[in-house]
């Protein structure tokens, strides 16, 4: 299926509805949008960890590649995702929509 195409996004969901299930039984939190996924931890060890874990059942379970270059353990003050920016504020995450100038 082409990047982009009309399918792309909704074969993406089907197909990774398996590894919501997991991160779910694992006790993670996580978002995903199509194939965009975020997965929070409370360390960086944590995280190491867990991406060290989940990378093998998308590939060797899902029989789907994970795109190193895109794939990171990064403060979530550090990330952007889908157009998003997060921050703490008063001991709560926030989101903010990063506009274009």
């Amino acid at each position: 299926m082409p990047q982009g195409g009309p399918l792309s996004p909704l074969l993406s969901n089907i197909m990774l509805n398996e590894l919501d299930k997991e991160l779910e039984s694992r006790g993670h939190r996580f978002v995903r949008y199509a194939d965009d996924c975020m997965i929070f931890c409370k360390s960086k060890k944590s995280a190491e960890r867990t991406l060290e874990n989940i990378i093998p059942f998308i590939e060797k379970r899902l029989f789907l590649k994970v795109n190193r270059k895109k794939t990171q353990v990064a403060h979530i003050s550090k990330v952007k995702y889908l157009g998003y920016t997060f921050y703490r504020y008063r001991g709560k995450c926030r989101l903010e929509y990063i506009r274009n100038p």
